[in-house]
């Protein structure tokens, strides 16, 4: 008797490792974690590109001019022509984030991309919302710009929150910035500005960051450079002009060439809003 329950105990571990195994060959975080958990974003596995991309990508081939993969159609994509790219559709798939990203009690699945077929306005990429749907995933929504692929995630239960940080550019001006962030259920991501920096000094004036300035004890954020976990909960590193630098740069209309130096500021979060240290006193950016 003794033995028969040792091995049927060793046959239940034996089915529960082969679910796992199986469970991640579909494409998805180990069983019971995604509903578990919310998750920072990461890249793809191979199991994970192969269950996600033929969700979105028809006739999928091999990619050109740095693209992972070619499509001849985009399922689901909101726009009939794609962007106006046509055929041979170049994209990749960079990021993935697991958890209950629309609702608290959603099953879903968030994966950034980049693609030729999106133009500046959309920073060439976006998000591609996905369900759980079986033991397997099926497409919500394409979010044409909403890539999210420097995020941390904010509450482990609940709906998910982020805390991402985005850059752009476009005609010599460099903007960068920190933002509290959700995944909607339709619409595009919503974006709450935490921090944000522009840099100026390649624009048609130079000296344009000083306009920017109130007063005089106010330093100027160049770039927000990195965002990673540390400190009391994250940590931000930072390029800036000092204040009394840039308030003798201003005066002379020499800022491009003002003094920078780099700071690593402390991220806290209460649950409602995150607070920075220490606090630099930087003048307001441009941008949304």
């Amino acid at each position: 008797m003794r033995r028969s329950l040792l091995l049927l105990l060793l046959l239940l571990v034996i089915g529960a490792g082969a679910y796992e195994v199986w469970s991640r060959l579909q494409g998805g975080p180990p069983s019971g974690t995604a509903a578990a958990a919310n998750q920072d974003p990461r890249a793809l596995t191979a199991a994970e590109q192969a269950a996600f991309l033929p969700l979105v990508c028809g006739g999928a081939g091999p990619g050109a001019d740095g693209y992972a993969h070619s499509c001849q159609s985009l399922p689901g994509y909101p726009s009939s022509d794609y962007g106006g790219a046509g055929t041979g559709l170049g994209i990749t798939l960079t990021s993935v984030i697991y958890g209950h990203l629309t609702a608290a009690d959603a099953d879903e699945a968030y994966v950034s991309y980049q693609g030729s077929f999106e133009p500046h306005v959309t920073s060439f990429g976006g998000g591609i919302l996905f369900h759980r749907a079986g033991t397997g995933w099926a497409l919500s929504a394409w979010l044409p710009g909403g890539a999210a692929e420097h995020c941390l995630s904010l509450n482990p239960q609940g709906r998910a929150r982020l805390l991402c940080l985005y850059g752009a550019t476009g005609q010599g001006e460099a903007d960068t910035g920190l933002y509290l962030v959700t995944i909607p259920n339709g619409g595009q991501l919503k974006l709450t500005p935490v921090l944000k920096a522009s840099d100026l000094r390649g624009t048609l004036d130079p000296n344009a960051n000083c306009q920017l300035r109130q007063s005089a004890d106010q330093a100027v954020l160049l770039s927000v450079d990195s965002l990673a976990r540390g400190g009391s909960f994250a940590t931000a590193g930072v390029t800036y002009v000092p204040a009394a630098t840039a308030q003798t740069a201003c005066q002379a209309k020499s800022f491009a060439n003002a003094a920078t130096q780099t700071a690593v500021l402390n991220l806290g979060w209460d649950g409602d809003k995150i607070s920075l240290s220490p606090d630099l006193h930087f003048a307001p950016a441009e941008g949304p």
